[in-house]
C-alpha cells in the first residue's frame, strides 16, 4: 500500500494483513503471523527462484484470515 510518507493506522494494517492470510495457504488457521515492511527493505537475491526475497526490518501481526468481500 501506499503511505506517501504518513503513517497508516494500526486498524488499517490489521485489515489488509487479515486479507493477505486469508489468500495464504493458512486460511484456515485461526491465527497467523503476517510481516510487513517499507519496499526498500525488501531484496531479490541474485540467482534465487522466482518469488523468492529477503527483507529486513520488519514487523509481525497475528491476524485471524478473514475476506471482506463475504462481509
Amino acid at each position: 500500500m501506499k503511505t506517501n510518507g504518513e503513517e497508516i493506522p494500526q486498524d488499517t494494517i490489521n485489515k489488509c494483513a487479515s486479507l493477505c492470510a486469508f489468500y495464504s495457504k493458512a486460511k484456515n488457521s485461526s491465527n497467523v503471523a503476517v510481516d510487513y515492511t517499507f519496499i526498500r527493505y525488501v531484496k531479490k537475491p541474485s540467482g534465487s527462484k522466482p518469488g523468492m526475497v529477503i527483507y529486513t526490518n520488519y514487523t509481525t501481526v497475528n491476524v485471524n484470515p478473514i475476506n471482506f468481500d463475504l462481509c
